[in-house]
């Protein structure tokens, strides 16, 4: 079908490329019902294209849906929605998200406590078994040491140059909050027994990045970017390190000395390793990656295979594949039409609903930049 005008799904809009050549992209957004054997059908219930981002109104700092909008996504962002699901039984499995030749597993384990042992050592205690733990970052690695500030109080609320900051502006600038996660479990500047008491655990791990007892304690405040990597599923706020940094912000901090995780990893660009604030090249692009650490992909272009291990109600082991692309063209100017190749924004999967929902990208070279009030005028094609 030729749109005359942008229905909810499609959009045509006008912008510049990381060359700063001007440019024509169509997005496109699907949903499907996705049965237990992985077969995808097209959802009744369409919803459109999101045009703000979407925080939680229990939770502000997590972000429950970036925006579709990105004209130009530098890879695609997969994000898994709904949980990890155990037996009752097990105290740890390994849950994992494959798509491709991409896979990213989480060590999930089940609820511990911390206690002080008489030599002054810090205990775990066995963690108790698992029956469904969210792939939030709730659940992640990661929040704020209350009691150390409770104790220590904030520096920067009794500091003139801060007083135009709101509460929740100074909240958020605590230096005794996790800046790669504000809102998971085990962040901890000084292991005392008042703080371990009270302290809950993560339950989902990067398996190669385990905290421990004798790892627990982070110390001085800049030595956050020492501590493990969270490790979940969901987006990634847009305050968060790394995703903060592209805007030119490295929280509680002057400058690393020595490259964080994420770049030794190679999971951001190596103009972060200093940790002075300087961005790289294409930050504006770069800052419209939201989706978690190792699931932010080389862009897909359709029937890719997925496996989701431990994510889904029934099904322990859930295939599924990527939906074919659609066939998308921009405005080719005197009424033709240009295509514009398909590449994969965003692939959003929720188990627990059965629901997989695609954002597509078809890019096509513009004479110029175009106003608003132009494009609804302006043909393009979306071919599902």
């Amino acid at each position: 079908m030729v749109n005359d005008a942008p229905s909810p799904l499609t959009l045509q809009v006008s912008c510049r490329l990381p060359d700063g050549k001007p440019a024509l992209v169509v997005l496109a957004r699907r949903t499907y019902d996705v049965d237990d054997a992985g077969r995808l059908t097209p959802a009744y219930e369409q919803p459109g294209l999101i045009s703000a981002p979407i925080w939680d109104p229990d939770v502000p700092d997590v972000l429950l849906a970036d925006h579709d909008l990105f004209t130009y996504k530098l890879r695609t962002d997969v994000v898994v929605q709904g949980h990890v699901h155990g037996d009752g039984e097990r105290p740890r499995l390994l849950a994992s998200v494959g798509v491709g030749r991409w896979r990213k597993r989480i060590q999930v384990i089940g609820e511990r406590r911390c206690s002080l042992a008489r030599t002054g050592h810090v205990l775990f205690s066995e963690p108790s078994p698992i029956d469904r733990v969210p792939l939030r970052y709730t659940h992640a690695y990661g929040g704020r040491d209350a009691v150390f500030e409770a104790t220590h109080e904030h520096p920067l609320r009794n500091d003139p140059e801060f007083r135009g900051m709101s509460e929740a502006e100074l909240d958020a600038a605590s230096p005794w909050v996790y800046p790669r996660n504000p809102v998971g479990r085990g962040y901890l500047m000084e292991a005392t027994a008042d703080a371990l008491e009270s302290l809950a655990l993560p339950l989902l791990e990067s398996p190669e990045d385990m905290l421990s007892p004798g790892r627990l304690a982070v110390g001085p405040a800049d030595h956050w970017v020492r501590m493990p990597l969270p490790s979940a599923t969901d987006w990634v706020d847009y305050t968060w390190y790394p995703r903060i940094a592209f805007l030119g912000v490295v929280p509680t901090c002057q400058k690393f000395d020595a490259p964080p995780a994420e770049v030794a990893l190679g999971l951001v660009p190596p103009a972060l390793a200093a940790g002075d604030g300087a961005r790289p090249p294409h930050s504006e692009f770069e800052l419209g990656s939201g989706a978690s650490l190792g699931l932010q992909l080389p862009h897909l272009r359709g029937g890719e295979p997925i496996v989701l291990d431990h994510m889904h109600p029934r099904m322990s082991c859930w295939r599924l594949t990527v939906p074919d692309a659609p066939q998308l063209a921009v405005d080719g100017r005197k009424g033709r039409l240009a295509p514009a190749p398909a590449v994969l924004h965003t692939l959003l999967i929720e188990p627990d609903r059965g629901k997989l929902t695609v954002v597509w990208r078809g890019l096509g070279p513009a004479l110029r930049r175009y106003l608003p009030s132009e494009l609804p005028n302006m043909p393009m094609q979306v071919l599902w």
